[in-house]
């Protein structure tokens, strides 16, 4: 049982047995915890859909995310296997939002679920029933905080742990980012079930246990994610090649830190195209940034650039040293290609499949 007040639990019953009756089903007897607390079902409905009765076992929950949906199936399941029933009998879990991943992890197992936002899902034999309404803003702007600023950091440091136990303070020490940032990091990982956890309290550790799982949010949340601006300029007499040395040394010079990112650095971690003639980097802006381009001779244009910078104060904390150049890591460079014009997403695909897949 979830910590929804009383209130909570009944207005989500009630939008429930509506949503049923706006597919022509007859709701009868509706029973809120009919066996009191404990192991008891949040609430029982008799439905008729069509010819077929149904008794339909409710747990509520208010977000259910892969986590959840997992809690909740086992309860249900619990429930079910202790108590008797004289006709067919659906789980359900409801919920005012469930996620995608909880979603498909309900109709895989059978169970029946609705949410606030209009999704609807029964299946039992001679019904079945899909309504499948877009995730709620809460579930959605949630999971999508995960994967910006500072906690993109901590999630670029799980990933570096290449399926090795990790706690909470090796995080924010490998990541630059604070203990609580890590934290609320982790606690999205756990709700999503791509970590597993052992221990409690300071000495919980966690495992990255489904990165296929990780890497596929983040790639959707990476395509609709508003793109970052990349000023563009041209450096009159270079050719990349040369270009990525020249701007090592400007920025050495100027104490400006930079990585090479987008098609120069996927050539380097994963040849792929037969030639590259632009070259992004992420940079700092400020004085230091300004002071690297006119080290350069570069002058801003809007066609016919060959250095592209994307002035941000992140992804350079697992940044790699290549041949004398700094190189924003397979992760970023896949991520940043994700949102790049030309055939940058074909290379992005080619990346992950030879860098990033994991068992």
């Amino acid at each position: 049982m979830d910590s929804l007040e009383h209130w909570g639990r009944d207005r989500l019953l009630s939008t429930f047995t509506d949503a049923l009756e706006e597919i022509s089903a007859a709701v009868g007897v509706v029973e809120r915890e009919p066996h009191g607390r404990g192991q008891a079902a949040d609430a029982i409905v008799d439905v008729e859909i069509g010819d077929r009765r149904l008794r339909l076992v409710i747990e509520v929950k208010r977000t259910a995310y892969p986590r959840d949906v997992r809690e909740a199936a086992y309860q249900l399941g619990r429930y079910l296997s202790e108590a008797q029933f004289g006709q067919a009998i659906v789980p359900v879990l409801i919920a005012e939002s469930i996620s995608t991943g909880g979603r498909e992890i309900l109709r895989r197992e059978g169970i029946g679920y609705f949410d606030t936002g209009g999704s609807l899902f029964l299946k039992a034999p001679g019904v079945f029933v899909l309504i499948d309404k877009p995730v709620g803003k809460t579930a959605e702007k949630a999971l999508a905080t995960v994967f910006t600023g500072r906690r993109s950091q901590a999630l670029q440091a799980v990933w570096a742990m290449e399926g090795r136990a990790f706690g909470v303070n090796e995080i924010a020490k490998r990541a630059h980012v604070s203990a609580a940032t890590a934290s609320e990091t982790l606690t999205a990982l756990d709700r999503y079930d791509w970590v597993s956890s052992l221990g409690s309290g300071p000495s919980k550790s966690r495992r990255l246990v489904n990165p296929r799982g990780l890497l596929d949010a983040w790639s959707e949340h990476q395509r609709t994610a508003k793109t970052p601006p990349v000023r563009r300029y041209f450096v009159p007499g270079a050719d990349v090649a040369s270009l990525i040395g020249r701007l090592d040394e400007a920025c050495r010079a100027e104490r400006s830190r930079y990585a090479i990112t987008g098609e120069a650095a996927a050539q380097v971690y994963a040849p792929y195209l037969s030639n590259v003639s632009q070259l992004v980097c992420r940079m700092p802006a400020g004085p230091q940034a300004a002071a690297v381009l006119e080290r350069l001779g570069a002058r801003a244009v809007r066609e016919g650039w060959n250095l592209g910078v994307i002035e941000t104060d992140g992804g350079f904390v697992f940044a790699e040293a290549i041949e004398g150049a700094c190189f924003s890591s397979p992760l970023q460079t896949y991520l940043d290609l994700l949102q790049g014009a030309g055939r940058a997403r074909e290379l992005a695909d080619h990346l992950r499949a030879q860098r990033l897949e994991r068992p």
